[in-house]
């Protein structure tokens, strides 16, 4: 062997990145199925030991692994009282579950749970190790049950079945997953929704509060009011206003298969519309900055009208919104355009406390320079003053001189 062989190496011994095993305890590596039964799976980890996969750690699709198929898994310890690593699949799986999670979630592919318990709101269901929660509400009209003070032993039977549903939302961060069998497909439901007349008043009770809407019984179907299309105006916190059992007034303004969209603010007059009348384009306008963030600032035009003011029509010189207004401070504007479809009304600031006009720099000027001449005069005043006084004693000196 070379020298430059030996030397490579130990160059790569002494790395940091160099590893004689390849896994360690605490980390996800990729092992090949070499037997699976209903107690474990046994794996090799890259030819240099054996690892087994304990039924308590499968995955939720462990039953379709099969002898040569290459996995990841995550390594518990590195040997037992057998000799053999101990791996899992739930742990290393967990990652990549969120991640299935976020995609499921976006395109609405449904998912498979197996419900493990029930509450009063409902189940508690398992999708791949992680619990979420399928509230009553959303349960497929063959499972739901109409008495409510009977419905947490009436859903007992339904522990140990695995449903078919759609995720409504989530929260990795808190491990929080809400499920809908409704929203998967009910053809019971689907059915009674197509009887629905879309674009007629309705009244029903809410059955339902969730940080996106409320879910609101009309007929025989249960339908969707989301927060957007709860009131005209911005909504913060939905369970602040509603709770289940109030009555509400709705408009069905969509159905999609066993989906039934409802909406409770186009039952009445868009105040944007009309108070947005009063404006024109070109108009100058006073009002106060209500918020101020990093492309502009958003007056107050009326109450519940805000229009924004972008940093770009705050003058040439502007690049911080900060500098040219401030919060709760009243500034005269122009209106530039103004979108109804959009909600938009687009301003250009006149004048700003903040930023002395071009006006106001000459007066300053003009003050400045009367000032620099009024002080000229004085100093040339005392000046003369001064000599008048020096030359006075001589002057009368020489008078008495010629007299003598």
């Amino acid at each position: 062997m070379s020298n430059t062989t030996i030397n490579q190496m130990s160059d790569l011994v002494e790395s940091p990145d160099f590893e004689l095993v390849p896994f360690k305890a605490g980390t996800s590596f990729e092992v090949e199925v070499l037997n699976v039964n209903r107690k474990r799976i046994l794996c090799d980890l890259a030819g240099l030991t054996l690892g087994i996969i304990p039924n308590r750690e499968f995955s939720h699709d462990s039953a379709t692994l099969k002898a040569g198929d290459k996995v990841l898994a995550y390594v518990l310890t590195l040997e037992n009282q057998d000799g053999y690593a101990v791996l899992s699949l739930k742990r290393a799986d967990r990652e990549r579950i969120w991640t299935t999670i976020k995609e499921r979630e976006a395109s609405g592919q449904p998912v498979s749970v197996k419900v493990v318990d029930t509450n009063r709101g409902g189940l508690l269901v398992d999708y791949s190790g992680l619990e979420g929660f399928l509230p009553a509400s959303q349960l497929s009209s063959n499972h739901a049950k109409t008495n409510d003070g009977e419905r947490e032993g009436s859903l007992r039977h339904l522990v140990g079945l695995d449903l078919n549903v759609k995720i409504l939302s989530f929260d990795q961060n808190t491990n929080k997953l809400i499920f809908s069998e409704k929203a998967a497909g009910d053809s019971g439901i689907a059915e009674k929704a197509k009887s629905l007349p879309v674009g007629e008043r309705m009244t029903g009770d809410i059955t339902g509060v969730v940080p996106f809407g409320i879910f609101v019984r009309v007929g025989d179907v249960e339908g969707l009011v989301h927060i957007s299309e709860i009131a005209w105006e911005k909504i913060d916190n939905v369970g602040d206003q509603f709770k289940v059992g109030d009555s509400v007034e709705v408009v069905v303004i969509g159905i999609e298969g066993s989906r039934v969209s409802l909406s409770m603010k186009r039952l009445k007059d868009d105040p944007w519309q009309h108070k947005a009348e009063q404006f024109k384009v070109g108009q100058k306008i006073n009002g106060a900055v209500t918020r101020i963030t990093p492309f502009g600032a958003f007056v107050r035009l009326d109450e519940g009208l805000d229009g924004l003011v972008h940093v770009s029509e705050m003058g040439d010189k502007v690049t911080d919104p900060h500098t040219a207004v401030t919060s709760g401070e009243a500034y005269d504007f122009e209106i530039l355009s103004i979108e109804p479809l959009q909600h938009r009304i687009s301003l250009r600031l006149l004048s700003s406390g903040k930023a002395k006009t071009q006006n106001e720099d000459e007066t300053v000027v003009a003050e400045t320079k009367t000032e620099t001449k009024d002080e000229s005069k004085s100093e040339a005043k005392v000046e003369v003053e001064a000599q008048d006084e020096t030359e006075t004693p001589e002057a009368t000196t020489e008078a008495t001189t010629e007299k003598q």
